[in-house]
């Protein structure tokens, strides 16, 4: 029997380009929103006085897999040495249940979640944007930088984290690679303040800034915190939102920034337009005005993985 593949995240890194990831993405919610697709709810649980773990398993009909990711988190990790999240992606054979790849998952995750906010941007931010504002400085903000670029022209980048080292460079790596300027604040609420579309990419469990604060017509990818008492997006910036998710069932369920509004009773499910698949087979269903706030709130889907693993096994 042949032995299980083992695919770093440098090999990852090299298999994928911004807009090959970006139709890989598409190719997903479609496929998800036409219901073609077995990807049961995410499990997850914490570990008291230690780390949460979640398992996403999932197959797309007519792809010769099923893949299973298992991701551990853990926000304390980032006063040492250790990651704060770390994934790893199991690819099996879908008819024997071979184990066909383990594929390391942090990069691929920091792409593909990329490549979905760059979609959601696309169809939900306005066409004219000035300032690209990322709070976080880890893999998935750096991964978004380029996304985001990809489907909007920006004039510059405006960046923030709670260490100035890690601003620092994040700004001198991604200034080499960048044709706009890339700039720190000193604050999330300048971050808010300043942006026409944000990036939300931390694993912080309260609210980033007031909502109260983010300019009429600005779009939002809030994609960090997906625990269910974990948010970046305090109830005023959600309430104030046009609201797209990636999955209506697992946002109501586990995903804070939106449970938690939902318990304080501040919004119903019907406040949630649609999943960001639904738009793609149906942009009707938003109406998105020059004033409206958009906020595409996403805490990672199954089906993802399999479409993006299914690819990067079949080029090995």
């Amino acid at each position: 029997m042949k032995a299980a593949l083992s695919i770093s995240d440098r090999e990852v890194s090299q298999t994928l380009t911004i807009r090959k990831s970006i139709r890989l993405v598409r190719q997903a919610y479609v496929k998800r929103a036409r219901g073609r697709v077995l990807e049961p709810l995410r499990t997850w649980f914490t570990v008291r006085g230690g780390a949460s773990f979640y398992f996403m398993p999932a197959h797309v009909f007519g792809l010769g897999t099923v893949s299973v990711k298992v991701v551990s988190v853990n926000p304390r990790n980032r006063n040492g040495s250790l990651p704060s999240t770390s994934a790893s992606i199991f690819v099996f054979d879908s008819k024997t249940g071979s184990e066909l790849a383990r594929i390391a998952g942090d990069t691929l995750t920091a792409i593909r979640t990329a490549a979905s906010s760059a979609l959601a941007t696309d169809i939900l931010a306005l066409k004219e944007i000035d300032t690209l504002g990322i709070i976080g400085t880890g893999k998935q903000a750096q991964a978004h930088l380029p996304a985001i670029m990809e489907v909007r022209n920006v004039s510059r980048v405006l960046v923030y984290s709670r260490s100035k080292a890690h601003r620092a460079a994040f700004v001198r790596s991604a200034s080499k690679n960048t044709r706009v300027p890339v700039t720190t604040a000193t604050s999330t609420e300048e971050v808010a303040r300043k942006s026409d579309a944000l990036v939300l990419a931390t694993s912080s469990r309260v609210p980033l800034f007031n909502g109260s604060i983010v300019p009429l017509g600005t779009h939002v990818n809030a994609i960090g915190s997906a625990l269910p008492n974990s948010r970046e997006m305090d109830t005023t910036l959600v309430k104030r939102s046009v609201l797209v998710v990636d999955s209506m069932e697992q946002a109501v369920a586990t995903y804070g920034d939106i449970r938690i509004p939902l318990e304080e009773k501040a919004i119903t499910r019907s406040h949630i337009i649609g999943e960001l698949g639904e738009l793609l087979l149906n942009p009707s269903i938003i109406d998105r005005r020059g004033n409206d706030i958009t906020v595409f709130k996403a805490g990672g889907l199954g089906v993802l993985d399999a479409v993006f693993a299914d690819y990067i096994v079949s080029q090995f």
